[in-house]
């Protein structure tokens, strides 16, 4: 593992960014202890299963569920640097990639329609169709009513502080001076310590864990067996 940083390193505008991020990463492991507790929880909910899926009902759902893993750690990587509004994109992609297992978890053929989309123009015309919002959404009302309301909320928060480029995103991060009869209008580059922030940090352990949930209807008795669907319910209490 390289560590050791460039002599120039922070000489630069963006090293000098990158750095106050890793400093803020930091920081919130040690003054944010409760938050980064249930990031940390989530987490090893989600190494667990992934460690321990052995001949997974679908050769797609398993991979679904290791990006899924992928896109909550580097959601909690984004909030935890005090990117708050760019960690809602990851978030999505987070909460997408269970939407999309359980889809093609319950319906017959769409894992090879999934893989096709490339063939040609009207095989992704088809795929995009497929694989909407609307109907993986759908698909989770039905297999779960009870989630299906909280990644529906979870979703439109994402869309709502980043995801999308909306007025909360913008203006969660944003403030104004008066000086000298002139207004200065600032957009925070890095949010740590902010209310900004802490939603951020809260919002990863939420969605991390309602993907979780989806995919604890594809892995049902792996989840029960490796003792994950009693953490779950743990989870759930406190977030």
């Amino acid at each position: 593992m390289f560590k050791e940083l460039p002599n120039t390193w922070g000489s630069d505008s963006l090293t000098a960014h990158i750095d106050g991020a890793i400093d803020n990463i930091a920081a919130t492991v040690a003054k944010n202890s409760a938050e980064y507790s249930s990031l940390n929880k989530v987490d090893s909910c989600y190494n667990s299963i992934v460690g321990g899926l052995i001949n997974p009902p679908g050769f797609l759902e398993g991979l679904f569920l290791m990006r899924a893993h992928v896109a909550f750690r580097a959601s909690c990587m984004l909030a935890m640097s005090g990117h708050s509004p760019e960690t809602f994109p990851v978030l999505r992609s987070c909460l997408e990639n269970a939407l999309y297992a359980l889809h093609i978890n319950q319906n017959k053929g769409l894992d090879d329609l999934w893989l096709r989309r490339h063939d040609n123009p009207s095989m992704e015309k088809k795929v995009r169709a497929e694989f909407s919002y609307r109907n993986v959404i759908k698909t989770l009302e039905t297999v779960d009513a009870e989630n299906h309301k909280v990644a529906v909320s979870l979703y439109q928060r994402a869309i709502d502080y980043g995801a999308h480029p909306n007025e909360r995103a913008m203006i969660s991060s944003m403030g104004l001076k008066q000086e000298d009869g002139r207004s200065h209008y600032m957009q925070d580059y890095l949010s740590g310590g902010t209310m900004s922030h802490r939603h951020s940090l809260k919002s990863c352990a939420q969605i991390g864990l309602c993907s979780l949930i989806i995919f604890q209807r594809i892995f049902s008795e792996r989840f029960s067996i490796l003792g994950i669907s009693d953490r779950i319910m743990a989870l759930k209490k406190v977030l």
